[in-house]
């Protein structure tokens, strides 16, 4: 369980991702959450930021669909602003929604190793993509002060897990966690 809880990346933000990077890695599809990872819970809108990070992933030759757990409207108003094709309701960390995604709703066909999906929470994004056998980035939560309850109970389990991880895999931990789980280096 615990190795399903470690991201391949980490990054303080969607900005800070080196998508030329990833692409000559072989990365074709990219999968995101939305709460927290593009946007933070209090907004609704994508910003014009955002919209030079969607141009440039594009540009790049990438496909980008979003793959959020909320079923509300605030998915689809996001998604139709900001013109992306997307699966709400996806039951992170179960695989359903991650599956139709690149199965059903993605245009191409992809390797496993060719899928990269972003999100800002352990026990959803990191483990749904690592059970999906396909790469994850675990990105800082852009405002945790917006979370859901649902997500603030899971941001403790995630607490518990990082401790474990720490003492178990310690070289993983400082690699991908460390700062994820707010140390500063000594």
């Amino acid at each position: 369980m615990i190795k399903k809880l470690i991201p391949d990346y980490y990054y303080k933000s969607i900005y800070d991702i080196p998508l030329e990077e990833l692409y000559k890695k072989g990365i074709r599809l990219i999968l995101t959450d939305l709460d927290n990872t593009l946007i933070s819970y209090g907004k609704t809108d994508p910003s014009e930021e955002l919209f030079e990070f969607k141009k440039k992933i594009l540009d790049l030759g990438f496909e980008f669909i979003l793959v959020s757990n909320s079923r509300k409207k605030r998915v689809d108003h996001f998604a139709e602003l900001y013109q992306i094709p997307y699966v709400k309701f996806s039951t992170k960390p179960l695989k359903r929604g991650i599956l139709k995604a690149i199965k059903k709703v993605a245009k191409g066909e992809y390797k496993r190793d060719e899928i990269l999906l972003l999100g800002d929470q352990l026990m959803t994004d990191v483990l749904g993509g690592k059970r999906c056998k396909i790469q994850v980035c675990l990105i800082e939560p852009i405002d945790k002060r917006t979370d859901i309850l649902s997500t603030r109970i899971n941001r403790g389990i995630e607490s518990f897990f990082l401790r474990r991880i720490k003492k178990k895999r310690k070289e993983e931990y400082d690699l991908y966690l460390k700062e994820f789980a707010g140390e500063k280096d000594d």
